[in-house]
Parts: C-alpha cells; sequence; structure tokens
C-alpha cells in the first residue's frame, strides 16, 4: 500500500510543505524540463519553484525515451514557448545580461527554459533532444555557494534548479523578491535533516 502524499508538493503529510509557499508574480514566464529521475527525488526545489511562481510550469521528460522531433517543445507545455531562452552553461551560452536587451539574437527571449537533472543527465538530454541545442543558451557565472545542503554538488559553483531560477529571475526583474521561495526550500531541507539525524547529516554532507 502506498503512502498518502499531497497531491501538491508530493510529499508525505507530516513533511508537507505547502503552508510556507509564497505567491511570486513574476512577468519572465519560467518553464521546466524535468528528468523522470528527478521526480522522484524527496526534495525537488523545481517543484517548489513552480508551486511559489505564479507564472511556470514544468513537465516531465525522459531522456532515455527521447523524442527528437524539431517541434516538441511547441506539444509538451500548455502553449507553445515564444522565443525561449535555456538557462544552460553550453559551449555558447552568452552572459545573463543578454536576456534584458536581446543582444545579439533575431528575437529577444521571452521565455525562460530550465533543466532539472543532474549534471549527466541533462547532459544527455541537450544529446537526445536536438531542439534544445537550437535555443539560445544563457550560463550564470559568480553564484554564491548553493544552499541546498543535501546532495553533493558536482562543483563548487553548482546551484540546485531553485536558485538557479531564482538567481536569474532577480536578474531580470530586479524588484522581484524570490526570497521567500529560497526561504521556503530551507525549511524543506531543514526538516529532511531533522528527519535523517544530526550524525547521519554530518557523516554524508561533511564540511568541505
Amino acid at each position: 500500500m502506498s503512502r498518502r502524499k499531497c497531491p501538491a508538493c508530493c510529499r508525505p503529510p507530516a513533511y508537507c510543505y505547502c503552508a510556507c509557499i509564497a505567491d511570486i508574480a513574476n512577468t519572465w514566464p519560467v518553464f521546466i524540463l524535468q528528468d523522470v529521475r528527478e521526480a522522484r527525488h524527496p526534495i525537488g526545489t523545481a517543484r517548489i519553484a513552480t508551486l511559489s511562481l505564479r507564472h511556470a510550469e514544468m513537465v516531465p521528460l525522459d531522456p532515455d525515451n527521447p523524442d527528437p522531433s524539431a517541434d516538441f517543445l511547441d506539444t509538451l507545455f500548455s502553449r507553445p514557448l515564444m522565443h525561449p531562452a535555456l538557462v544552460y552553461p553550453g559551449d555558447n551560452a552568452v552572459s545573463i545580461d543578454d536576456l534584458e536587451t536581446g543582444g545579439a539574437w533575431a528575437d529577444r527571449p521571452r521565455d525562460l527554459l530550465f533543466i532539472d537533472a543532474s549534471w549527466g543527465r541533462s547532459v544527455r538530454m541537450m544529446k537526445v533532444f536536438p531542439a534544445l541545442g537550437t535555443l539560445p543558451q544563457v550560463a550564470l557565472r559568480g553564484l554564491p555557494t548553493s544552499r541546498y545542503r543535501i546532495r553533493k554538488q558536482p562543483s563548487a559553483d553548482a546551484v540546485s534548479t531553485l536558485e538557479a531560477i531564482a538567481y536569474v529571475l532577480q536578474h531580470v526583474e530586479p524588484a522581484l523578491d524570490c526570497q521567500p521561495m529560497l526561504a521556503t526550500m530551507d525549511w524543506v531541507i531543514d526538516q529532511q535533516i531533522k528527519r535523517m539525524g544530526r550524525d547521519v547529516y554530518r557523516r554524508n554532507y561533511p564540511p568541505e
């Protein structure tokens, strides 16, 4: 018999964080491609972001069963993406400043697209979904140390999907306050650490 879960945050009732969710009225729409493996993770920061942001949508994607069609980004979400910019550190990625001006792109980006996956799985997504490689890419540099304390990051400058979304939105919408969304993530992580116990946490996630 499966355990009951909250239909919104997908957490057991005792660990539901819906009461901590803030309503953040972003004007730049956020779209998230979530690896199906990431969807099984007990603390998915992308789900916190989706519940917090007024204009955000997330869909599952399986890189092991890819759809190579060129127009798959037009059919995955509730509407076709409009001049999307993919936030991803590809070889041809440009500065985040170009999001506001359009940079050298023919069309100024209107939608922000994020990949919610481990680094290795995100690389696989880029390979098996060719349409992603055709999008203008934006790289995030100079990020603060990740607040996501219960997963070993692949590099010192790696951050969670929620943190990447907050960083981009705060850059393109300076008046937008994303701190409540980050605070929700902090609360969820604190609850998870309490659940596993401090000793287990220190053994598995020792300070650098």
